[in-house]
């Protein structure tokens, strides 16, 4: 998994949270859930510190999909033409 996939799966873990339908916050798996995105997002700024000084322009097109949602909407608008 390289550094824009560990962010997307980060935002997609905080965005989805609990699945066990828990009726209170702060449940157990809510809270394992935020440490299982916290551990992606420190994978996903490790790699794009370590890529920072060597970056190429296809890894900053993928990573300015992962982070940018109007960058990934015009890039997914711009294969379907």
């Amino acid at each position: 998994m390289d550094g824009p996939q560990n962010y997307r799966e980060a935002a997609l873990l905080l965005e989805n949270g609990c699945d066990y339908g828990c009726p209170h916050a702060g449940c157990a798996h809510e809270m394992a859930y935020l440490a299982r995105a916290q551990v992606h997002a420190t994978l996903a700024q490790t790699a794009a510190v370590i890529a920072a000084a060597i970056i190429s322009p296809a890894h900053r097109h993928e990573w300015m999909k992962a982070i940018d949602p109007e960058y990934a909407a015009e890039c997914a608008a711009e294969v379907t033409r």
